[in-house]
């Protein structure tokens, strides 16, 4: 029996000069912010008594500030990275009769399609849900093959909250597919 869910393919309009442009803006207010926050935020009691973590920090302030700067951005580029490399998913096929389970991901950066295959009995799933004032209520799945995370999917952050079918594929995911 083969089962599939599918939304809309996904499409983004950033390229590598827009991404390139939005990193060198952030690495700018960052390094800013941090030659002023630096001084500001270590300094222990009144300004005349400075210790000698502040001093070192003032006396560098340029060095830590580009070093501050560097590490988020190179957080963030990561992560960004991390999620190109994945792909974002767009269709699921499950193929009982074979036990292989097909995932279709495509790269935003390059508008590149990719077919994930992955067998049934190498697949476990993580549901969290997740509630904060800032985005509400979150469904994430995470897919995992042999215990690593290979695609990882919100439901409400994404097309997939307006798939008419989501609530089948939550409880098929939840009861039937879990370690199979």
């Amino acid at each position: 029996m083969k089962d599939s869910y599918e939304i809309e393919k996904p499409s983004s309009d950033l390229n590598y000069l827009t991404i390139g442009i939005k990193y060198i803006v952030l690495f700018i207010v960052l390094f800013l912010a941090s030659w002023i926050a630096i001084p500001l935020f270590i300094a222990n009691g009144r300004a005349t008594r400075i210790n000698p973590v502040t001093e070192f920090l003032a006396e560098n302030a340029f060095l830590f500030s580009i070093l501050i700067s560097l590490s988020v951005v190179v957080w963030f580029i990561y992560r960004i990275r991390k999620k190109y490399t994945l792909g974002e998913v767009f269709k699921i096929d499950f193929n009982d009769s074979d036990q292989i389970l097909n995932i279709k991901t495509v790269n935003l950066a390059n508008n590149q399609e990719k077919n994930n295959y992955y067998n049934y009995k190498n697949l476990s799933y993580k549901f969290y849900n997740s509630k904060d004032a800032l985005f509400g209520k979150q469904r994430i799945l995470h897919i995992l093959n042999n215990g690593k995370t290979v695609h990882e999917i919100n439901f409400d952050r994404t097309a997939w909250c307006r798939n008419e079918r989501i609530d089948k594929l939550i409880e098929k995911i939840k009861t039937g597919y879990n370690n199979v």
